[in-house]
Formats: structure tokens, C-alpha cells, sequence
């Protein structure tokens, strides 16, 4: 159960990264910046941070302290309240789809619902890193 926790806090962190970092152009916040009108740059989620609030089938799953840490180049790392080991992913961007791939290799992929310079919330139908399926939405609030 622990992992399954973990895993969708990956991903709640995940998506809170993108929505965060995302910005328009001509460096306004906006939903609808880049990628023609409709999508997010990948330096948008460059940065630190907290799953704020993750649920799963409307069920409150927020992990303590769990931080995504996403690098420029499309690497990652999830920090599970101080616990990294065997926690780095690849994700990527395309339009307001963001799509995270942990270790196992198997992609999962979310959309970005709102992303500002400071929030991101993205939802899909699987926990990442976990391979749980469930209608999930994680909510992410930048550290840095």
C-alpha cells in the first residue's frame, strides 16, 4: 500500500511541476500558453514541487512531504519525505498532456488542467509509478 501511495504522489507532484512552471510566450501566466494556443512548454514545469493534494476516486490521498523535483531535459526525481532511492522518472510535455515514465517504463500519461507559475493540477486514470488505476487528480504548489 505504501508504494501505491507513493506512486500517486509521484504523480500528483508531477503534475503540479508542469501546471506551475507553465507560462504564455510573452511571459503572462496562462492555461493556454504555447504549443499553439493549447499547450505548456516544458521549462514551465522545471522547478521543486509539494504534492499539495492528490485524490483517487474522489478519495483523499495526499502523501507528507512527497516532492517532484523535475529537471530541465526531461528528467526527474520524487522525493517521498526524504526517501529518493529508486525514484527518478523521464517525463515530457506535448501540448497539455503530461507524460511521466518511472523506472518500470511503462508511461503514464495526465492532463494539465490549470498551471500557473506557482500551482499545477493535472488528472488521469492511473496512479504513476504505480500502475492503479483510478480517476486521479493531483494538485501541486512550487517549493522553487
Amino acid at each position: 500500500m505504501k508504494k501505491s501511495i507513493y506512486f500517486i504522489f509521484c504523480l500528483v507532484a508531477m503534475a503540479t511541476l508542469c501546471a506551475a512552471s507553465c507560462e504564455k510566450e510573452n511571459g503572462e501566466n496562462n492555461n493556454n500558453g504555447g504549443n499553439g494556443g493549447n499547450g505548456y512548454s516544458s521549462e514551465m514545469f522545471v522547478g521543486t514541487w509539494l504534492v499539495e493534494n492528490m485524490t483517487v476516486n474522489g478519495e483523499n490521498m495526499t502523501p507528507t512531504n512527497m516532492l517532484f523535483i523535475m529537471y530541465e531535459g526531461g528528467t526527474g526525481l520524487a522525493n517521498d519525505n526524504g526517501e529518493t532511492e529508486n525514484n527518478g522518472f523521464l517525463w515530457s510535455v506535448d501540448g497539455d498532456q503530461l507524460t511521466i515514465t518511472p523506472r518500470s517504463g511503462i508511461h503514464y500519461v495526465y492532463t494539465v488542467n490549470n498551471l500557473t507559475e506557482d500551482e499545477c493540477t493535472f488528472s488521469g486514470d492511473n496512479v504513476p509509478m504505480a500502475d492503479i488505476p483510478g480517476d486521479v487528480v493531483v494538485h501541486l504548489t512550487r517549493v522553487r
